[in-house]
């Protein structure tokens, strides 16, 4: 027995030393291989082709409305058309993640997770005849003790549907099996025994593996999965494939996993889908942090083509031109409020009461609780770890109306305007502080400046004018504010009773 526990260990040490070296060798260079095409918060994207027109979605997390929908036509430029769902599923209470998009030709199918009620993560499906809904909520369909999260729908070559996804078995100290199930012809109601594809059992893996995306090519279904820490500083998320000649049969990984470990300008990528571009190309989607940002910004997605080998394994192509002449992807946006962009979020469990007319948005105030120490917020994801947002507001009596850098309802801070005072304000973990207050300059409007660098340097401004700036406090530490599966967003925030009017929005990369 002895003699059985040292061999043992000396296993793990060694899996242990061989990790490093293992994603250091399967690391490749950026170049012009991958490219990204949907910048800001965007992490565990869907993609999917119905002609000529792309389609994608993303993991909402706790921001409502409830998965993006973003359309292109060239993979390159993205614009959010939809949102699946207005608001919470009457189900569920939380945690959003990996909805994964299928069309059969006639429906189309969003596969999500959600936390049910007082249980566990369960995998749900809502379905729609058109892409951009509306979408009707099925409620969960798989609910596994440990929780069942990442499914997605593939058809075997018979036109039998099945969902496939990972347990959760991390959570609870546990492998993490990828299940498999038959699909009633609807799509909707698994039936039969579910069957185990894979599991995490080599050392890159870690302790998990999750994001099961499977795709036919020739005489094999491909099994593109993410293995390892998905989130925050410490992450080291990668890409992995398995291959199997039936969806229900014998799995084989590929023997040169990952396929994709990050290189010097991204970090951790992984959870992606693939599709046929309209020349025939496969293009792999996925989300990645930028190396640059010290991971504290935002999950953002990327492509990369993929090439097959001699035996019939798919890995990232080197050297790639991903579309190159074909739009460029901007980093800065601008709001000035005459019709509302689609792309303003707000916290899933506090949804605000704002409109846009006449050049002004008005937002509703909400009473600074015990469980809301913000207020009403209206956010904005940030597109680069280095950026200036600035916003025009009015003053208000009765409303402390502001700017905010905001991770979640805990994790936030602002610059407001309230009974004649700026207020430089902090939350963190619930807990409201004042860090600095002056006397406001005597104008019926003024401009909030955030500067924020590498993600999580921030400094606060205010000018009457829009010319000269006064810094408020000093320059925060910002590291604190993103959840672990979240990023950062900028906010426009209003806190009391009345209304808060804001005349412009602006946020620019700095370079």
């Amino acid at each position: 027995m002895y003699k059985i526990k040292t061999f043992l260990i000396a296993v793990v040490l060694s899996a242990l030393i061989f990790i490093p070296s293992l994603l250091w060798a399967q690391k490749v260079s950026s170049g012009e291989l991958q490219r990204l095409v949907i910048p800001g918060d965007f992490p565990d994207p869907s993609i999917i082709r119905v002609g000529d027109t792309y389609y994608a979605t993303c993991s909402a997390s706790e921001w409502g409305p409830i998965f993006a929908l973003a359309k292109s036509t060239n993979l390159i430029n993205w614009s959010i058309v939809k949102y699946a769902m207005a608001s919470r599923p009457k189900w569920s209470t939380s945690n959003y993640w990996a909805p994964e998009l299928y069309h059969d030709g006639k429906k189309f199918f969003i596969y999500y997770t959600g936390r049910i009620e007082g249980g566990p993560l369960c995998v749900s499906v809502a379905t729609a005849d058109k892409a951009e809904g509306p979408w009707t909520d099925h409620g969960p369909v798989m609910c596994q003790s440990a929780g069942s999260i990442d499914a997605s729908c593939v058809e075997d070559a018979y036109g039998q549907k099945y969902l496939v996804w990972k347990e959760d078995g991390n959570s609870v100290g546990k492998p993490t099996p990828i299940w498999g199930q038959k699909l009633s012809k609807s799509g909707i109601t698994p039936i039969g025994d579910k069957f185990e594809l894979f599991r995490n059992d080599t050392p890159w893996e870690r302790n998990l593996v999750e994001g099961p995306y499977i795709m036919k090519k020739g005489d094999y279904f491909y099994c593109f999965y993410a293995g390892a820490g998905c989130c925050g500083v410490g992450c080291d998320y990668a890409i992995g494939v398995a291959r199997s000649k039936s969806i229900n049969g014998k799995w084989e990984k590929f023997s040169k996993n990952p396929i994709l470990a990050g290189n010097d300008v991204w970090k951790c990528p992984g959870h992606g889908t693939v599709v046929s571009d309209t020349k025939g190309n496969d293009i792999f989607m996925y989300h990645a942090y930028n190396a640059e940002s010290g991971v504290y910004v935002v999950r953002q997605t990327l492509i990369s083509q993929l090439e097959w080998t001699s035996e019939g394994w798919p890995i990232i192509k080197q050297g790639a031109d991903i579309l190159h002449t074909e739009g460029k992807t901007s980093l800065n946006f601008s709001d000035d409020f005459t019709k509302l962009a689609s792309s303003w979020r707000w916290p899933v469990e506090h949804e605000p009461a704002y409109k846009s007319a006449n050049g002004l948005l008005a937002l509703t105030a909400m009473p600074v609780s015990n469980n809301n120490k913000t207020g009403a917020v209206l956010a904005q994801a940030t597109l680069s770890y280095s950026y200036e947002a600035t916003a025009a507001v009015k003053v208000t009596a009765g409303v402390a109306t502001g700017l905010s850098t905001f991770g979640d309802i805990n994790n936030a801070i602002g610059l407001s305007v309230y009974k004649g005072n700026l207020m430089l304000w902090k939350v963190q973990r619930n807990t409201r502080t004042v860090i600095a207050q002056t006397k406001a300059p005597a104008a019926s409007s003024l401009q909030f400046k955030v500067t924020v660098h590498q993600g999580k340097a921030l400094q606060y401004a205010f000018s009457a004018d829009g010319k000269k700036w006064t810094n408020i406090g000093a320059t925060l530490d910002g590291s604190f504010l993103p959840p672990w599966d979240r990023g950062v967003r900028v906010a426009l925030v209003a806190q009391g009773i009345g209304v808060s009017y804001f005349d412009w929005f602006k946020m620019r990369e700095l370079k």
